[in-house]
């Protein structure tokens, strides 16, 4: 774990920088009257920046380095969102999302080669649980920073900014624990699927799912009967009890294997989404249950699916294995919202778990059949 603090501490404050930025500009995009036509493919092109990152990530963190890589992506960051507040048109702001989803991209590809090149296999499902509860952290602290000015100042931009200038720092002092020696070798996303078809799989699934959770859960809740308070408590719920969960199975899965405890998770969030469906009009109290197991065992898939990746490849090829890891992630996170909107308009509310359901579904099924 020492060699991996400072990135467990970096990605803290990148993603509570992000978590800040991302509320503010919806919220100052609707103030400015932009429209929910235009506000959502603008939003939607910040995942634009995040899928071509990881094609030149190898290639940066090979000429960087990953300390210069985290701190350059950490201050191009607080530069983009910093130019929010005095750039407000539509063109631009679409440009400068798809920047952020670069930049901050770049980042998740040397922070989890960092920490996988780093940590030995024993210990690799909890560490990368740890990394992983410091975002989902970070994430929880931005809703409550995000309360604390007017989205139509410049006080949140400029405070996103601070954070991500934060973000470099540890990583600038803990320059003697980063990888170093020959630049990484080349790692096809086919060679992932053949390295392991389950890994790579999950990624792509664990993607979805979150979009779908992270997207469609507040309109779900809203259309339930959820209140604005209630909205919040209902998507709160699945993030603490994802966060709850990360490292006691992250530490399972090192120890009892990886490919039982992603059919285990899988199948736990499958029954849950059912659960969901039968719970959709018995009140608050079942619907926070429901989406508490749901998200509680499908946010971890990520990080032992990752892990369970890492477990199979050697450390020359760890930067390309995560900037393609990153990528398929990336990948499943865009087609969440393309999928759940058509699927919730033709079957209502229950469309919300009925997706979720294939997905974990097809989970259980690629952890039975394939290694």
């Amino acid at each position: 774990m020492a060699a991996v603090w400072a990135v467990i501490v970096s990605t803290f404050f990148l993603q509570t920088a992000n978590g800040v930025q991302t509320d503010a500009i919806g919220v100052r995009a609707d103030a400015e009257g932009f429209g929910a036509a235009v506000i959502g493919p603008m939003m939607a092109a910040y995942y634009i920046g995040y899928t071509l990152a990881p094609l030149a990530g190898r290639a940066v963190v090979s000429r960087l380095g990953h300390v210069w890589t985290i701190a350059g992506c950490s201050l191009a960051a607080a530069v983009v969102i910093c130019l929010h507040p005095y750039l407000v048109t539509v063109p631009v702001w679409s440009g400068l999302r798809a920047a952020s989803g670069f930049v901050l991209s770049l980042s998740y590809v040397a922070y989890e080669s960092w920490i996988h090149d780093r940590v030995p296999n024993i210990q690799r499902g909890r560490v990368f649980s740890v990394y992983m509860v410091a975002q989902m952290v970070g994430m929880t602290l931005a809703q409550y920073l995000f309360t604390r000015a007017d989205a139509r100042s410049a006080v949140l931009f400029l405070g996103s900014g601070v954070l991500f200038v934060m973000a470099a720092l540890p990583v600038l002092a803990a320059r003697r624990t980063a990888p170093s020696g020959a630049p990484p070798k080349p790692m096809g996303i086919h060679r992932l699927f053949h390295v392991s078809a389950l890994g790579a799989g999950a990624v792509v699934l664990a993607g979805l799912s979150w979009a779908i959770i992270f997207t469609f859960g507040p309109i779900y809740a809203r259309r339930i009967g959820f209140d604005a308070s209630g909205m919040g408590l209902f998507m709160g719920v699945a993030m603490v009890a994802g966060s709850v969960l990360q490292i006691p199975l992250g530490w399972i899965s090192d120890h009892a294997g990886r490919r039982p405890v992603l059919a285990f998770m899988f199948a736990v969030s499958l029954a849950a989404c059912l659960f969901g469906i039968w719970a959709t009009d018995r009140g608050p109290g079942m619907n926070l249950l429901a989406l508490g197991i749901a998200g509680g065992f499908s946010f971890p898939i990520y990080a032992v699916a990752v892990a369970h990746v890492n477990d199979r490849i050697s450390g020359e090829t760890r930067v390309a294995a995560a900037a393609g890891l990153v990528l398929l992630f990336g990948l499943g996170s865009i087609f969440g919202p393309l999928l759940t909107g058509p699927v919730m308009a033709a079957a209502g509310e229950i469309g919300f778990y009925a997706l979720l359901s294939a997905a974990m579904a097809g989970g259980v099924v690629l952890a039975i059949a394939r290694r």
